[in-house]
């Protein structure tokens, strides 16, 4: 795990963390692990981000890295459901493309290749397939 500070807003990189790890961290340090954006543990995996760890980050955002046609269905629906429950901006690469994020004085902004970087031309036409959770 890193946490990566700005002095005012923090991202927090798990890598491929599992739920022992988050019970462990959450245990030892739990007041470091608050952050504005959390790097989703273990691509969004079923043996991560339990609800006890997403509770004690308590990001606003919430980024997957997970490959478009995963043969493993990454993300799993379960894990992104606990994050919906707790109202937080999921955000997966595997819908988006890259995702970009410029931590500003007042807000933290974020692009997406699919949306903001370069959109498909049909997309000015007929929009995106937005999904609301």
């Amino acid at each position: 795990m890193i946490n990566v500070s700005d002095g005012k807003y923090n991202i927090l990189l798990t890598g491929d963390i599992e739920k022992e790890a988050e019970a462990q961290l959450v245990k030892v340090k739990k007041d470091q692990l608050k952050a504005d954006v959390l790097q989703v543990p273990h691509h969004g995996s079923q043996t991560s981000s339990t609800l006890m760890f997403i509770r004690a980050v308590s990001p606003k955002i919430a980024l997957v890295s997970a490959a478009r046609y995963s043969p493993w269905r990454l993300p799993s629906d379960k894990v992104h459901h606990r994050y919906k429950k707790e109202a937080i901006n999921w955000l997966t690469t595997s819908n988006s493309g890259q995702v970009s994020i410029e931590f500003n004085q007042d807000n933290i902004d974020v692009f997406t290749y699919r949306r903001d970087i370069l959109p498909r031309w049909y997309h000015q036409w007929f929009g995106i397939l937005a999904f609301t959770f």
